[in-house]
């Protein structure tokens, strides 16, 4: 559906007043494709501003306009029919998932409510979702890149949103190696080669090509230099 028609659609059965605009709408949009699973409650988190867009009724009308799909109960995830929207709406869509796969359980929310941890940070640019491999089986799926600006540039962060399980110290450890084996792995310079282009930065020399990786979890580990362990961001 194009804007045009989706605005008119949107004018007859949820119209957007009390400081609702449809700007605010493809924000909102946006932000779901990019968290992937998002839950109304989430949504005010994001910006406070969405609980003027975010009722019950107007998100299941925008479920039944194909923007919004339900994973879960409440659960929302943005379809590919709002990522060709946000294109034509010239959004910087480049960046976001290309795919979610899942159900938007337990897992996949804990990982949102640290990704809007993200979004809140005075030096947030960007999450990305990059999937490294070996012969095109993958070897590393980080919950998230964030990439935050600093004074004299930007860092690239590997988050790990983590939660107890059975194995929790080998599945720590096998992470651990994966990350050193990444920090060797020329890929991991030609994606965020790539990704530059798409978010307007300067690349760096590989040389100076550098990242670390944030554990959010309960536990502690000292896992040596680039590696961080946190309750929260």
């Amino acid at each position: 559906m194009e804007a045009a028609e989706l605005k008119n659609a949107l004018r007859e059965i949820i119209p957007l007043d009390s400081g609702g605009s449809f700007k605010l709408l493809w924000d909102m949009l946006y932000h779901i494709r990019l968290l992937k699973y998002v839950r109304q409650s989430d949504l005010k988190a994001i910006n406070p501003r969405y609980s003027k867009i975010c009722s019950t009724k107007k998100l299941d009308r925008l479920v039944e306009l194909g923007l919004l799909s339900n994973a879960n109960k409440d659960v929302f995830t943005a379809t590919d029919a709002a990522v060709a929207l946000l294109r034509g709406l010239k959004y910087n869509t480049k960046t976001l998932p290309r795919t979610i796969s899942g159900d938007g359980l337990t897992n996949e929310l804990n990982n949102t409510e640290v990704f809007i941890q993200a979004l809140n940070l005075p030096d947030y640019k960007a999450l990305l979702y990059p999937v490294f491999a070996d012969q095109d089986k993958p070897y590393l799926r980080p919950d998230a890149l964030l990439i935050r600006m600093k004074r004299d540039g930007y860092k690239l962060e590997f988050l790990e949103v983590e939660a107890s399980k059975a194995g929790w110290n080998d599945w720590l450890e096998n992470k651990r190696i994966n990350y050193l084996r990444l920090a060797k792995d020329r890929q991991a310079y030609a994606y965020w080669k790539a990704q530059c282009s798409y978010l307007e930065m300067p690349v760096p020399d590989i040389k100076e090509f550098k990242f670390s990786v944030t554990f959010v979890c309960s536990v502690r580990r000292d896992f040596g230099q680039g590696f961080n362990f946190v309750e929260s961001l």
